[in-house]
């Protein structure tokens, strides 16, 4: 080969240090710029065989698509945020796999984001992510700064799809999928009353942070009140929930009071930690102390005897709540913005039978 001779490109490969534009896939695919953007946009708009051609062109050359600029374009992108609380609970994964789920099969991409918590975190992070024009937005919970929520507001009326989920609101910022916090409280306070324990507890933590723990502590008052049962029973830690935390809170609740019969745990964690403690001191669980958890966690039924849990079809709630986003964003008006996905107790033997009846 001469100095004047140069290797011929069978190809197009891209420059080092220098971005892919779609028009380069474009011309590598043999097909115009448009087509090469519906059919990494809207597939169903090409030909399948124009697709594979396309998409071969991408991963040849490593195309990225600028986010930033077609959101800018067109108003809005195909990436869904969903902000929630903590990623140190498993309880999430279900609610975010259904929401997977349901948006992957129609294109979107799913952005998550915790707030610990935080409302201040979540504003910060609310004002960021909506400055990317997402699609629409789930935020866990219904409690948000003023700020926060005139800015959630203003966006849903702007056409951007906002759902809020795992609680019930009064007044949705635009919809809402999740269930009722207090009647949880209140339902386990009757299970409690029903099979015939009188000194009954609740034993949390975060109850600063965590408004939805607080509504079921708050349902949980009330309800033994309503009974005439003592409602002052209560013990809640600021520290991370934990197994060891549970066990912890159950010796201090007997050390406060020793005449506790019956505990509610703000999750099932918290419960089975109280059920090792409790069986390191040698009560007999329900017989001398009933314990109830919430979540129906996997522990809950590996453990022996088994804990009693509140479970909530978390799976179910996540793809109603990308199902509703969905419909929004077709331009159909849902025929429900505010779904109650329910609950139920789930019974085992860490609160005993009900009482025969003569």
């Amino acid at each position: 080969m001469t100095s004047s001779t140069k290797p011929r490109r069978t190809r197009a490969t891209p420059v080092q240090g220098k971005r892919v534009t779609l028009k380069e896939v474009a011309d590598a695919a043999g097909v115009g710029e448009i087509t090469a953007s519906r059919a990494l946009r809207t597939p169903d708009m090409v030909s399948p065989r124009l697709r594979k051609r396309v998409l071969a062109a991408v991963e040849r050359l490593g195309y990225v698509a600028n986010r930033v600029a077609s959101g800018l374009a067109s108003g809005s992108s195909r990436v869904v945020p969903v902000l929630i609380p903590t990623l140190a609970h498993t309880v999430y994964v279900p609610f975010l796999r259904g929401v997977h789920d349901e948006l992957d099969r129609h294109g979107h991409e799913v952005l998550l984001a915790t707030t610990e918590y935080d409302q201040d975190s979540e504003a910060r992070l609310v004002s960021t992510l909506l400055g990317w024009f997402p699609a629409g937005l789930l935020l866990a919970g219904v409690d948000h700064l003023p700020a926060t929520r005139l800015r959630l507001q203003q966006a849903a009326a702007a056409g951007m799809p906002v759902v809020e989920f795992m609680d019930l609101a009064e007044e949705p910022i635009d919809m809402n999928v999740g269930f009722s916090h207090r009647a949880v409280g209140a339902a386990v306070a009757a299970h409690f009353a029903e099979r015939g324990y009188r000194h009954i507890a609740y034993a949390g933590t975060l109850a600063a942070r965590d408004r939805r723990s607080a509504r079921r502590a708050e349902g949980f008052r009330v309800e033994l009140a309503a009974r005439g049962l003592p409602d002052h029973y209560e013990l809640c830690s600021e520290e991370p929930f934990s197994i060891g935390l549970g066990g912890s809170l159950l010796a201090q609740l007997l050390e406060r009071y020793p005449q506790v019969q019956a505990v509610f745990f703000a999750n099932d964690d918290l419960a089975a930690g109280a059920l090792f403690e409790a069986q390191r001191r040698g009560l007999r669980v329900p017989e001398e102390i009933a314990l109830m958890g919430f979540n129906d966690t996997e522990i809950a039924a590996a453990v022996r005897p088994a804990i009693s849990s509140v479970a909530v079809d978390r799976h179910g709630m996540g793809r109603r709540a990308a199902a509703l986003l969905l419909e929004r964003l077709a331009g159909r008006e849902p025929s429900q913005r505010v779904i109650d996905t329910g609950f139920e107790i789930v019974a085992r033997a860490s609160t005993g039978t009900l009482p025969q009846t003569p």
